[in-house]
Parts: C-alpha cells; sequence; structure tokens
C-alpha cells in the first residue's frame, strides 16, 4: 500500500505545471475602461507621456496619459477598421495595424491630433507590427500566416507560412524586435513564440514548458519580455533566455489588480507594467511590489 501511495504521488508532482511560479506582488495605480470596446495593444509615445491604445472593436486610437491612464483624446473613427496593434516609426509616425482594412495606416501626430498620412498595404489581417533597428518595418498578417518586411513602403521580403515547423506560423499576433535586432513572433495558434535574427531565420521556439494558451502580445523591457496568456488569463514576466521570473494572474478569468480576462496584451517600464485586460474592455497600471 505504501508503494502505492508512492507512486501515486510521484505521478501527481510529475503532472504539476512546469511553470509554477509565485505571483508578483502588484499595487494597481489606475485603471481606464470609460467606453472601450475589445482593446488590444497599445504603444507609448516617443518621450514616454502618453499611450495610444488600439480600441479595437470601436475602430479607433484611444490617447491616455501613460502614468494615470487619464484620456487625451481620440482619432482613426471612419478611417480604421478593427485596428489591433501600433508601434512607432523612427520618424515618430504611428503605425496602426488596420486589421479590418488589410493595411498599416501611417499617421503624424501631435498629442491625441493625428493626421492620416500614407499606408502600407499587401497584407492580410495583419495583427502586428514593428520596427527594426534600421527602419526597416515588419508586420504579421494572420490570415496567410506570413511576416511581411517592408523597407521605404515598399514589400522586400515575406517568410513564414502555414504550418507547425520551425519558421512556419497559424495565426500570428505580435511582432515586437529587440534592440540588437532580435525579432520575436507570437505564434498564436501554434501555443509559441518563435525567434528570428534580422534577416528572418529561425533562431529558437518556446512555450510548451510554459503551457501557453493562446498567447497574443509581448512587450520587451530591458532583459525582460513580459507575455500575454490569453486563455490562461495571465500575464507571465520572462527572462530573455526564456526562463519564467513570476506570473500576474491565477489563470482564472476575474477582474481585480491580479486578475483578468482574457488579457491580449501588456506595456512595461520597470517596476511599471500596464495590462490590456481585453475582455474586461479596460488598461490597468501596475506597479511591481
Amino acid at each position: 500500500m505504501s508503494m502505492r501511495i508512492f507512486v501515486l504521488a510521484a505521478l501527481f508532482l510529475l503532472s504539476l505545471p512546469t511553470f509554477a511560479q509565485p505571483a508578483l506582488r502588484v499595487t494597481q495605480l489606475a485603471e481606464f475602461a470609460d467606453g472601450l470596446s475589445q482593446p488590444h495593444d497599445a504603444a507609448f509615445s516617443p518621450d514616454g507621456k502618453l499611450i495610444y491604445l488600439t480600441d479595437m472593436r470601436n475602430s479607433r486610437i484611444q490617447v491616455l496619459e501613460a502614468m494615470t491612464l487619464k484620456p487625451v483624446g481620440r482619432f482613426g473613427a471612419g478611417e480604421l477598421s478593427y485596428p489591433h496593434d501600433a508601434e512607432f516609426d523612427q520618424a515618430g509616425r504611428l503605425l496602426v495595424a488596420d486589421t479590418g482594412n488589410d493595411r498599416v495606416a501611417i499617421y503624424e501626430i501631435k498629442g491625441a491630433e493625428a493626421k492620416l498620412v500614407g499606408e502600407l498595404k499587401g497584407l492580410a489581417g495583419p495583427e502586428g507590427v514593428a520596427v527594426m533597428p534600421d527602419g526597416r518595418i515588419l508586420v504579421t498578417n494572420t490570415r496567410n500566416a506570413t511576416l511581411s518586411l517592408f523597407r521605404d513602403g515598399k514589400l522586400v521580403q515575406t517568410a513564414g507560412g502555414p504550418g507547425s515547423r520551425d519558421g512556419e506560423l497559424r495565426n500570428p499576433h505580435d511582432v515586437e524586435v529587440a534592440s540588437d535586432g532580435t525579432v520575436y513572433v507570437v505564434d498564436s495558434a501554434n501555443n509559441r513564440v518563435q525567434v528570428f535574427d534580422a534577416a528572418l531565420q529561425h533562431r529558437a521556439s518556446f512555450g510548451a514548458a510554459l503551457g501557453l494558451s493562446g498567447p497574443k502580445y509581448l512587450a520587451i523591457d530591458g532583459d525582460r519580455v513580459w507575455l500575454a496568456d490569453e486563455y490562461n488569463h495571465r500575464i507571465l514576466l520572462l527572462d530573455r533566455s526564456h526562463q519564467l521570473l513570476g506570473v500576474l494572474g491565477s489563470g482564472k478569468r476575474g477582474r481585480a489588480a491580479d486578475a483578468f480576462h482574457k488579457p491580449e496584451a501588456v506595456l512595461a517600464r520597470a517596476p511599471y507594467v500596464w495590462v490590456i485586460d481585453t475582455y474586461n474592455d479596460r488598461v490597468v497600471l501596475l506597479r511591481i511590489d
């Protein structure tokens, strides 16, 4: 009997999630929810004082003060269709993954005032956009499972394609680029993140050991990576070796400083984290204690 109990205990321990980590301790500093409808991702202004939030189902951009989440203004209504991601380029223009219009919309920005000045076309359900250190622009295409690379407004390279092997994608969402040119692509339907070099050659993948379920958008903050794990209702903090450091959220749906409902994105600037709590229709500013 004792041997049977020992075996059962061993099997139980082996079945525990490999990603178990102490929850991060946080203090909620601010929240904004007024009129939002499934917000998806956001970008800091070049001076870091504002965030530009893609208010997806309202088809617009909401502008908020970064450290208070007080609304400053909004734009894009009538021009955008279900925008998912936003990023500033090296010229200070805001690039918006304008998903429903199959393009990246380009805005000249002054505070909450914006003027549509261009677009990148030939895309298929773009949901992520990022800028390379040399100014090239990367876009994820969810419908055809590819990455599109633009230089000076022209498509110069396509990578990826449907599948689950290294370098292949299924429903890719976010793309982010580190300062050294390393490219991170959230390969959502494959429940992983793929890492590429600046030439878009596959270098690594991670996610299986983390138990990811529908990861969507990530943020790079120095030598740390934050990842929104949507269907697990949590935000993960990783080091640049992709090892788990801590977790925000219990893994169950909720609405609190440390409880979310299918969060899709996160911004980070230590010790602060902005969680885009998509299906609670809000964004929350937290301090990691």
